[in-house]
């Protein structure tokens, strides 16, 4: 599920998963909305964070700064998560974002 950003803000990151189909509209853009609050927090690109991502699931050596990126993704993803399912009765499902 992909979501129209704001003006200013980057397109492009979506909720993927077996279970991503059940999100509404409304929690897709609650849960990406607290997703791009944690980047812009931290002043980060959700894209840098991917690629920081990437080369760790590559178990590639990190720099200090995508070493911080990976951390900033792990609480935006935790963030999206939380917020899109917020009174879910369960929350063992597989959603996660994607760039």
């Amino acid at each position: 599920m992909s979501h129209s950003m704001e003006p200013g803000k980057p397109v492009g990151l979506k909720f993927v998963g077996e279970h991503a189909f059940l999100l509404s509209e409304d929690e897709v853009s609650i849960g990406l909305g607290a997703a791009f609050q944690v980047f812009e927090k931290h002043g980060v690109h959700p894209e840098d964070c991917r690629q920081a991502v990437q080369k760790l699931a590559e178990n590639e050596l990190l720099t200090k700064d995508e070493a911080f990126h990976c951390l900033i993704w792990n609480e935006a993803e935790d963030s999206a998560f939380r917020a899109a399912t917020l009174g879910w009765l369960a929350r063992n499902v597989d959603i996660r974002l994607e760039v």
